[in-house]
């Protein structure tokens, strides 16, 4: 530590990168809700130690490659051991477990910042990968800061942008409504960082105070002048706006394997918490449930198709009908999610198909927002039995299903006033003759259809576990109930529908969302992915269809259902106007509008896109290079103004020399300026060799004569640059820079 020893300003530069890097891990940390602040604190720590000891690395007399592996050697182990400290098993860092870290890493880092934060959900590996950026941002941090060459100031600029982009990142994504004092305290350690090591001793307290004093003042300013919305909206910027999550919602039964992060979906402003449901699975073709092509009556000539009556009981009860307000965040669908049935929906383009499902004409996306006008009776029990069993014979379609081992398709008859159909000779010696017998013997004793649904729901609640990693079995619904007694929703939604179906009582599985949890600064319902979810919709004569649930109350889905109360007012979202809702009666007239209360998948595998997050980090990076570009032109021409014109010409002669032999047309030693300009001559032309005339005239003749000006430096790189070609503009930008000639090499040929 020779390089250490003695040098107090090196212990308080490391001191201050250490302060600044735990103000912005720890802010990162609040991402998490129950943060490891204590084991971040210590990678930190780590990462810290390993920059003294790039210190040290840069006092060592070896070759420069030896240094160079120590110092990524050293960096890499306080990163890695950074990382297992926060939480990363350490069996995974052996080289035959590589494949299932990088597996679990990139399948959380799709959509990773989009999850709601604090982030609490259930998937491990989302967490660890929100936690795992502070150690490998701050190790990353202290390479910059204390690669062990002569430091620069794009080199500490670079570790400053680091830092505070992981702090600026963690902000902008909690979206805090205040941080006046946290910035105020950022200021005083980016500046503590940039200037306190080089201050001399008896001025480091007074500059300290200086800038206390500043922020004291920044503070009542930035409150007064603070508008009360973003000055720089980035969320709304088209370059930033987040691909969706698609879900495929027919049922497949396998284990679910794809992570349930807690992904914000939609925002949803309702009176009402109703299941925001995506689309119907109307069909049962033997194995699953699926969603069945539903022939729809063609429009007179020249008008638009509508909404269809035959979606909606004989007379709606308007008191079930309200209006619901959609913004859409992380999904993209093909369909408009609704509830229940959806009578009408505007400022998006979709046309209705007769169950009710609205068909985007194009594809529901991130950004969208539009209002449905929904039908979703919730009638008590005392109706829904009075309802009787005169079912329009469209239902009939909700009464059959197919079987295998059987060419035909069964169709059950309606449960009448004498209970269930008999169906035994259908269904002998098929898979679902003891799926038939179990159905009798739940509904025996039931007197409506709705009795024999309610005891259909309790007893798969009471009697089944849920559980996601279920086997494979070739009929899914029947092993289910006869064998493992254990699965998620589409197991019990699909078991519960088709026996229904096989008492002659219409019924079909509905997917979409459950409600979700409610948003904390507003009444309105925030929907994520561990939300979606299926369940069971009933049909019942003159009120429509009815939402069960089948599933035990132990589902992830379920888990969001804890503020679903009444009575919330707001049914638009802040600055936005409802839209009244032109919408067609089947009986003619319109519907009533309904004016404000006075007052799981479990689905399948979503696939997803990017994230507005990562293209915020890419964002910053390009900033933090453009700053560091700056940067490092600002410092060339303020080192090059405080220069004699003796020691400028020096370096510019080194300037071209080292140029010349990063185009591989080194000079021999000894050379002279005018062996330089035949150099250029050849390689250039007359306009590169006048470059060097120029320095000889200087050097030997006219020492008065002003030094090249900025155009002529361009236009010596433009004549390099088209001779050597394209390839060659990074190495010229670093041999003869924007801004003045390097200063720190001395001159060893030119002459």
């Amino acid at each position: 530590m020779s390089a250490l020893a003695g040098d107090r300003s090196r212990w308080i530069e490391l001191a201050c990168f250490a302060a600044l890097a735990c103000f912005a891990a720890l802010r990162w940390t609040q991402l998490l809700a129950e943060p490891p602040s204590g084991r971040v604190t210590f990678a930190v720590l780590l990462a810290t130690a390993a920059g003294a000891a790039l210190v040290a690395i840069g006092g060592l007399r070896a070759p420069r490659g030896v240094r160079w592996l120590l110092a990524g050697a050293i960096t890499a182990g306080a990163v890695l051991l950074g990382s297992v400290l926060v939480g990363l098993p350490a069996r995974l860092l052996l080289p035959i477990h590589w494949g299932e870290l990088a597996s679990n890493v990139g399948r959380s880092l799709d959509g990773v910042g989009d999850v709601r934060v604090p982030y609490s959900g259930p998937d491990p590996w989302t967490r660890l990968v929100i936690v795992l950026v502070p150690p490998l941002i701050v190790g990353l941090a202290a390479l910059a800061a204390f690669w062990p060459k002569r430091r620069r100031a794009v080199a500490r600029i670079s570790a400053l942008v680091l830092l505070v982009s992981l702090y600026l990142i963690a902000v902008a994504w909690t979206e805090p409504d205040r941080q006046l004092a946290s910035g105020a305290l950022l200021l005083v350690l980016v500046c503590a960082w940039l200037w306190l090591p080089r201050l001399e001793a008896g001025r480091r307290g007074a500059s300290l105070i200086a800038v206390a004093c500043a922020a004291a003042v920044a503070i009542p300013a930035a409150a007064m002048v603070d508008p009360g919305r973003a000055l720089l909206d980035y969320k709304h910027w088209g370059l930033l706006r987040a691909h969706g999550m698609t879900f495929r919602w027919d049922q497949s039964y396998g284990p679910l394997d794809w992570p349930q992060r807690g992904t914000l979906l939609l925002e949803v402003a309702s009176d009402r918490p109703h299941y925001w449901k995506a689309t119907n699975l109307d069909s049962f073709d033997g194995v699953r449930w699926e969603r069945s092509p539903i022939p729809a009556a063609e429009p007179a000539l020249g008008q638009p198709r509508r909404f269809h009556p035959k979606a909606l009981p004989g007379s709606p009860d308007p008191e079930w009908v309200d209006r619901v307000n959609f913004r859409v965040r992380r999904l993209t669908s093909d369909v408009a999610v609704g509830a229940g049935t959806v009578l009408a929906v505007n400022r998006i383009e979709a046309s209705p198909e007769p169950d009710g499902v609205w068909e985007m004409t194009e594809e529901l996306e991130p950004g969208d927002s539009y209002t449905a006008l929904v039908y979703d009776p919730k009638s008590s029990p005392t109706e829904m039995r009075a309802a009787g069993t005169a079912y329009p014979a469209e239902a009939g379609r909700y009464v059959t299903f197919s079987v295998p081992r059987r060419s035909d398709t069964v169709s059950a008859a309606f449960w009448t006033g004498l209970g269930p159909p008999a169906l035994q000779g259908e269904l002998e010696g098929t898979p679902y003759e003891g799926m038939y017998a179990l159905a009798r013997r739940i509904s025996a004793g039931a007197v409506t259809p709705y009795d024999a649904v309610l005891r259909m729901e309790r007893f798969l609640r009471s009697s089944y576990d849920y559980r996601q990693e279920v086997p494979e079995h070739e009929y899914p619904l029947a092993a289910f109930l006869e064998q493992d007694r254990a699965g998620y929703c589409q197991q019990f939604s699909g078991a519960m529908a088709l026996m229904l179906r096989m008492l002659g009582i219409p019924s079909r599985v509905a997917a979409g969302f459950t409600t979700g949890g409610r948003s904390s600064d507003s009444p309105n319902f925030l929907v994520s992915d561990t939300d979606a979810h299926n369940w069971v919709e009933v049909f019942f004569p003159r009120i429509g269809w009815v939402t069960f649930e089948p599933t035990p109350g132990s589902a992830p889905a379920e888990t969001q259902l804890d503020d679903n109360t009444l009575g919330v007012t707001e049914t638009s979202f802040p600055g936005e106007e409802s839209t009244p809702l032109d919408l067609p009666d089947p009986r003619g007239g319109n519907v009533p509008e309904t004016k404000p209360a006075p007052t799981q998948s479990a689905i399948a595998a979503p696939d997803a896109g990017g994230s507005h997050v990562w293209r915020t980090i890419a964002g910053l990076a390009a900033g933090a290079l453009l700053l560091a570009l700056l940067v490092g032109y600002l410092g060339r021409r303020l080192r090059t103004g405080r220069l004699a014109p003796g020691e400028l010409l020096e370096a510019e002669i080194r300037e071209l020399e080292r140029g010349l032999a990063r185009l591989g047309r080194p000079l021999p030693p000894g050379s002279t300026l005018l062996r330089a300009e035949e150099r250029l001559a050849d390689l250039a032309g007359a306009r590169a060799a006048g470059y060097a005339a120029d320095l000889r005239e200087r050097r030997y003749r006219r020492p008065e004569l002003p030094p090249p000006a900025m155009a002529e430096r361009r236009s010596l790189r433009g004549a390099l640059l088209r001779a050597a070609g394209p390839r060659a503009l990074l190495t010229l930008l670093r041999a003869i820079p924007p801004g003045g000639p390097a200063t720190r090499r001395r001159a060893r040929n030119l002459s």
